[in-house]
């Protein structure tokens, strides 16, 4: 097992949800498909939506939070690497772009549920807890979407 800290943690986050929104920018000027670009553009929101959470939280907890360490399996698995080198073509359906964001909304809830499974105090838990909440909503959004098929 190895250490990082939270911020470590959010910074893993970040890089993936930063890839994805290049990949989906670049995929959602690239495609002819509307149901593609408007697809695209929604899930580009999701960093924003991360960062401003994340924001909410007064500076100190913050920094108390961001300081914490956790173990972690070096090898990272399916989870730690599970974006390195996607790529989607510019013919990409709307359900490939779903499913990717799916899949991207389990690897999050896997991380997250990691942290919890490690002693952790009251405000670190709530933290993770309310981050899950909010993948797994995400999630069901995004499967509701992919269930309508209007695309």
């Amino acid at each position: 097992m190895g250490i990082i800290t939270v911020t470590e943690l959010f910074e893993r986050v970040d890089e993936f949800e930063r890839v994805l929104e290049e990949l989906y920018a670049n995929l959602g000027h690239a495609s002819t498909r509307k149901g593609v670009r408007l697809l695209t553009e929604y899930i580009c929101q999701r960093r924003r939506r991360t960062l401003k959470a994340l924001t909410r939280l007064p500076e100190k907890q913050m920094s108390y939070i961001s300081r914490i360490t956790l173990r972690y399996d070096p090898q990272g698995g399916r989870t730690w690497h599970c974006f390195d080198g996607v790529a989607l073509p510019p013919d990409v359906t709307a359900v490939q772009v779903l499913d990717t964001a799916i899949e991207f909304d389990e690897h999050l809830i896997s991380f997250y549920k990691q942290v919890l499974q490690q002693p952790v105090n009251q405000t670190v838990k709530e933290l993770f807890e309310s981050l899950i909440r909010r993948e797994q909503n995400d999630k069901t959004e995004l499967n509701k979407i992919k269930a309508t098929d209007h695309f």
